[in-house]
């Protein structure tokens, strides 16, 4: 499976293009280039873009992934073409920029506030099991270790939290697609989770 890729600057901001299993050309790259340079009618805060091609048979996919100084805009398309996945897949980003344009510019004018949360990513152990039950025959404790085997911090990191509206929190996620989100309600000033139902409706928690 061979990978191509190339990155170019364009203005303040840089362009890469990653392709799998297809050579990334000139025309292709000229192609995707035109193509984002719309984006910047609707907003001039692009800070980096990240396009990914791969052929796989007759499937044809495109992914995008453009960050903005606030948030960032994921879309993909597929299609038996590569210049109409593409074509499908900037469509796609249009029409999120266009539908939340005016709160996008409104968000660029507001200075948000911003901390700092400390995440904690679990791993289970593999080597850390307490003695379940003393009674336990040997033929089953395989199944039980699975089932009852300890988490453990494996590592730290710290992401930032914003303080958003509840509009500006279902703006990002609408436009960055992820399945939830933690920030800093401006309205009650107290943390939220927003999170993404299978209806693609929104829920939104609110820790006592």
């Amino acid at each position: 499976m061979a990978q191509t890729s190339k990155t170019f600057e364009k203005g303040e901001y840089s362009i890469s293009v990653m392709g799998k299993n297809i050579e990334i050309t000139n025309s292709i790259r000229d192609y995707i280039e035109e193509k984002i340079h719309k984006i910047e009618r609707i907003t001039s805060h692009i800070i980096e873009c990240n396009v990914k091609l791969d052929v796989q048979k007759l499937n044809h996919k495109v992914d995008i992934l453009i960050k903005f100084s606030h948030f960032r805009v994921k879309v993909g398309a597929v299609t038996e073409n590569m210049y109409s996945a593409i074509d499908k897949a900037f469509e796609r980003l249009y029409a999120k920029m266009r539908k939340w344009k005016s709160r996008i510019q409104d968000h660029h004018a507001r200075s948000s506030s911003v901390t700092e949360v400390e995440v904690n990513i679990l791993e289970y152990a593999k080597d850390e099991i307490e003695e379940i039950n003393s009674e336990i025959i040997e033929k089953n404790n395989e199944v039980l270790e699975e089932k009852y085997k300890l988490p453990k911090v494996l590592k730290k990191k710290k992401r930032p939290l914003k303080q958003l509206t509840l509009d500006e929190a279902v703006m990002k996620m609408e436009l960055s697609d992820d399945h939830f989100m933690i920030y800093r309600s401006e309205e009650e000033q107290r943390l939220k989770v927003i999170y993404r139902r299978r209806d693609s409706s929104y829920g939104v928690i609110s820790p006592d």
